[in-house]
């Protein structure tokens, strides 16, 4: 059973620091001075799912832009958990959240390798590719 937890405690932050480190630094070589940026603040929220044994397995930062939209950044999933449905439950918890807090729009900017992963989500892509952070990526738009 995955259990997903939103925060902005120090213990979720640090839990998906870690699966950012692990993915996008060590798995797909991204230096950790563009991956860790100016938008990773203490009051940042984050969604990190939990596997029953506690370990976070996925995570994304909230990142409220104007006009009721929603960015999920830095979203992955551990590598060994992909192909289950993880990814797809996180954004759905997010996108949850989302509307209740009154959102209408969420915001992807994705890389293009996961174009397909963010499509079968109802995301459509409105810009890019271009590239940002060294990978060629998409913005993809979804309402809510």
């Amino acid at each position: 059973m995955i259990t997903f937890e939103f925060s902005t405690a120090a213990a979720t932050q640090a839990a998906a620091y870690a699966l950012r480190q692990a993915v996008f630094v060590e798995e797909r070589g991204i230096a950790a001075t563009v991956e860790f940026d100016e938008k990773d603040t203490d009051d940042r929220l984050y969604l990190v799912a939990y596997a029953e044994s506690k370990l976070p397995v996925a995570t994304l930062r909230l990142e409220p832009q104007a006009d009721q939209v929603m960015r999920f950044g830095r979203v992955c999933t551990r590598k060994s958990f992909r192909g289950h449905g993880i990814g797809q439950q996180l954004l759905t918890a997010a996108e949850t959240w989302s509307v209740q807090h009154g959102y209408t729009k969420g915001l992807i900017h994705g890389e293009v390798s996961a174009q397909g992963f963010y499509e079968r989500c109802q995301y459509r892509v409105t810009a890019g590719p271009y590239d940002e952070d060294g990978a060629p990526v998409v913005v993809m738009m979804k309402t809510f």
